[in-house]
């Protein structure tokens, strides 16, 4: 069997912080250190969470956390019981309610938060026409987070439509960082605005609402209505190709007979050294905590890591870019999420 692992596997986003010109951090500027006792938090509106999959569930918990304890979270998944468990779990920091649409959630939310698998999954979430964002009644300062990694034109299309129809702002605020980064509260977000928030008081209560999820330091402002989820996938698509290439290596190395400790120093010490593979090494016994030395936990479904490849090449393919490499990779994976050994799990 292919030793291919699909892993929890984003890569960190490494440059300087947004303005860093100012003398004070950027926790320090925007008062998003985590909330203490008695914190005082500027926006007390309630907060609407769509989709409360293996990422959403952990996010939604730390929004509830360390939103306004007096503020309520409203939730919608089309698992109600993701919902109630989300809601004994986090119930006691604040209000939790369950709503029965998108539509509901959107109506009684300032702030609106989607975390869907797909591009076709984010537009029934929002347009709709009967149970769907756009069936709420519009407000103007109502404002959408879209987490999710979907295609770029359905994400322009669904901002467009928000627009047109006075129903909000539309922001694309892509994660990384996988399950363990949502659990922690430590994701990276790409967000498709062209001003940091220094500049852009829309852009700072976006920067303030996703520190509930993120850590400040890896959030980026990227440009236009999209671009978000443009860096979201170029980066997924390093990410997942590296993890085939480590694969791929490790397997001839060893073969050779150079022992798998020793071959990882040796690439970690020279040019070939990446975050998968001191993150989400395909050997079992190298990285004690990557999901391969747990049993191959599975953090990362390999349906998703083809979708999120096709939506490399096609990206790319649009802008005429050949993606060879990503042509190779989603064979190769496409071929592990049809083995029913490894569907489900990352072995």
């Amino acid at each position: 069997m292919h030793s291919l692992l699909i892993l929890d596997k984003y890569s960190e986003i490494t440059a300087e912080p947004y303005n860093t010109t100012s003398t004070l951090s950027i926790e320090q500027r925007y008062n998003c250190f985590p909330p203490v006792t008695g914190r005082v938090v500027k926006m007390s509106e309630d907060v609407g969470f769509i989709g409360v999959g293996n990422m959403g569930y952990r996010m939604a918990g730390n929004v509830r956390r360390k939103m306004p304890s007096s503020a309520t979270l409203h939730i919608y998944d089309i698992s109600k019981d993701a919902c109630q468990r989300l809601k004994d779990e986090v119930g006691s920091f604040g209000p939790v309610e369950i709503a029965n649409s998108a539509k509901e959630v959107t109506e009684k939310s300032h702030t609106v938060i989607t975390m869907v698998p797909m591009g076709q999954h984010a537009r029934a979430v929002y347009l709709d026409k009967q149970n769907g964002v756009l069936a709420a009644k519009g407000d103007s300062d109502r404002l959408f987070l879209e987490c999710s990694t979907i295609d770029v034109a359905t994400c322009r299309e669904i901002g467009q439509q928000i627009a047109a129809a006075n129903a909000g702002i539309f922001v694309d605020t892509p994660v990384s960082g996988g399950i363990g980064g949502a659990a922690a509260g430590t994701l990276s977000f790409m967000c498709g605005r062209p001003k940091g928030p220094e500049e852009d008081p829309i852009s700072k209560r976006v920067f303030e609402i996703i520190c509930w999820m993120g850590s400040p330091q890896k959030i980026r402002f990227c440009g236009e209505l999209g671009t978000g989820l443009v860096s979201k996938i170029a980066n997924n698509y390093i990410a997942i190709c590296t993890t085939s290439v480590i694969g791929e290596a490790m397997a001839f190395g060893m073969r050779y007979g150079v022992d798998k400790r020793t071959l990882y120093e040796c690439i970690a010490a020279s040019s070939g050294d990446s975050w998968v593979l001191h993150n989400n090494h395909v050997v079992p016994g190298v990285i004690p905590t990557s999901p391969s030395s747990n049993g191959f936990k599975l953090t990362f479904a390999p349906k998703m890591s083809v979708k999120d490849i096709t939506l490399g090449i096609q990206s790319a393919e649009q802008v005429g870019i050949n993606p060879s490499m990503g042509k190779a990779a989603v064979e190769l994976y496409q071929k592990v999420a049809d083995d029913a050994r490894t569907a489900v799990s990352t072995s």
